[in-house]
C-alpha cells in the first residue's frame, strides 16, 4: 500500500483528478462567465466556433472528460458539431448543450444524439456546477463543522423513518439496505487507507457508507408491475428503472447547504447506482471512472449482497466464492481497482457473516 511522500502529496492528487472540459461557444463573454464558474474544479480548454471544435476533438477528444457545446453559433452551429462526432465515432465523451432557448424542436433534435443534460442561459452556477459532478461522478470534498453534521444526521434519520414506512406497507424490510452500508462501511475504511482515499475523514465514510442505503428509495414511486399493467403500460421494465431518476430528484428536495454534502452523495447513488463500468447501464449509459467510486461501491455491494441472499442466505462460507464469481463472470460491472478492493477486504467480510449468523 503506498505510504505518503510529501506533505503536498494531496493537493497533487486533488490536481491528477481534475477532469478536462471543452466550452464551445463563439460568444466571449459566455465562454468567460462558465470559464469562472467551473475554473476551481475542472481543467478548461475553449473553442470558439464550430470550426474550432472540430479540430480540437479530433485532435484531443481522448483528453476529454465532458463538452459544453453551444446551440447558436455561425455557420457550423452544436448540432453540426454533434453530427461530426457521431461520424467519428466519438461517442463516449458527455455532451452538455447549453441554450437560452430550449425548444421542443431543440429538445427533439438533441434526442438523435447521445446528451447529458440541457444547460441553460442565464447560467446558474449551483445547477451547474451540480450536473456535471453528479454526472462526471465528482463528489465535492469538505469537512462538516458541527451544525452541518447535526443537521445532516437528522436529516438521515427523518429520511429513514419515511423510507421504513414504505418498506413496512409493502411488507419489505430493510436487511439489504443495512447490510449493504456495512459492506460499503468495510470498503471505505479500507479505501481510506490507499493514495486515491486521502481525503476521506471517519465522517465521510459514515455518510458515504448511510447514502448506499436509500439507493432504492426511488421505487416509493414506482406502481407495482399489476398497476403497471392495468393502467396500459407495455414495457414495465423501463419504468422500473425510472427510480433511479426519481429517488435522485427526491433527495434534491433538500436544498439545505448544511446537508448538501449528503445529499450530492445520495443523489449520486440513487442515480447511478445500476450503471456499469463498461457503458451497459442505466439510465445514462456512464462509462468508466466518469460514475464515482462511491457510485460504483453501491452498486458493487448491492449485487453482492443479492447474489449471496439469493442463493445462499445468511451463510459466510461463500463469501469467496461469491468474490470469484462476481470478479470473473462479470469484470465490467466495476472498474478493477473495486475488484480488487473487495477482495482485499475478503477476511473482514467473511467475520461479519459469521457474527450475523451467531
Amino acid at each position: 500500500m503506498p505510504g505518503l511522500k510529501c506533505s503536498n502529496e494531496r493537493e497533487l492528487i486533488m490536481a491528477q483528478d481534475k477532469k478536462r472540459l471543452l466550452i464551445v461557444d463563439d460568444t466571449e463573454i459566455d465562454r468567460i462567465i462558465l470559464k469562472s464558474i467551473l475554473c476551481t474544479e475542472f481543467e478548461i480548454d475553449e473553442a470558439d466556433s464550430g470550426n474550432a471544435a472540430f479540430e480540437y476533438i479530433m485532435q484531443r477528444h481522448n483528453q476529454l472528460d465532458a463538452i459544453l457545446l453551444d446551440i447558436s453559433m455561425p455557420h457550423i452551429d452544436g448540432f453540426d458539431v454533434l453530427r461530426f462526432m457521431k461520424e467519428k465515432g466519438v461517442d463516449n465523451i458527455p455532451v452538455f448543450l447549453v441554450t437560452a432557448d430550449p425548444t421542443r424542436d431543440n429538445v427533439e433534435k438533441a434526442l438523435q444524439f447521445k446528451i447529458a443534460e440541457f444547460i441553460g442561459k442565464p447560467f446558474d452556477k449551483d445547477d451547474i456546477l451540480r450536473r456535471l459532478r453528479s454526472r462526471l461522478g465528482i463528489i465535492p470534498t469538505f469537512n462538516l463543522d458541527k451544525e452541518e453534521l447535526a443537521e445532516t444526521l437528522k436529516y438521515i434519520d427523518d429520511l429513514t423513518a419515511v423510507y421504513n414506512n414504505y418498506l413496512k406497507n409493502f411488507g419489505k424490510n430493510d436487511q439489504h439496505y443495512r447490510t449493504m452500508v456495512d459492506l460499503m462501511k468495510m470498503l471505505l475504511v479500507y479505501y481510506a487507507k490507499t493514495v486515491r482515499g486521502l481525503r476521506l475523514t471517519t465522517e465521510n465514510v459514515d455518510l458515504i457508507s448511510r447514502a448506499a442505503y436509500f439507493c432504492d428509495i426511488g421505487e416509493m414511486f414506482i406502481p407495482d408491475k399489476m398497476s403497471q399493467i392495468m393502467a396500459g403500460y407495455t414495457d414495465t421494465q423501463d419504468i422500473q428503472h425510472t427510480h433511479t431518476i426519481l429517488g435522485a430528484n427526491l433527495i434534491r428536495l433538500n436544498r439545505s447547504k448544511n446537508c448538501s454534502y449528503f445529499v450530492e452523495l445520495c443523489a449520486g447513488m440513487c442515480l447511478h447506482h445500476h450503471e456499469r463500468f463498461d457503458g451497459q447501464g442505466y439510465p445514462y449509459h456512464i462509462m468508466g471512472y466518469n460514475n464515482s467510486i462511491y457510485n460504483q461501491m453501491c452498486r458493487l455491494c448491492d449485487e453482492f449482497d443479492n447474489m449471496r441472499s439469493k442463493f445462499y442466505g445468511s451463510n459466510a462460507k461463500p463469501v469467496k466464492f461469491i468474490i470469484r464469481r462476481l470478479t470473473n463472470n462479470d469484470p465490467g460491472m466495476v472498474s478493477p481497482e473495486l475488484y480488487a478492493l473487495l477482495s482485499d477486504c475478503e477476511p473482514q467480510i467473511v467475520d461479519y457473516f459469521l457474527r450475523m449468523d451467531t
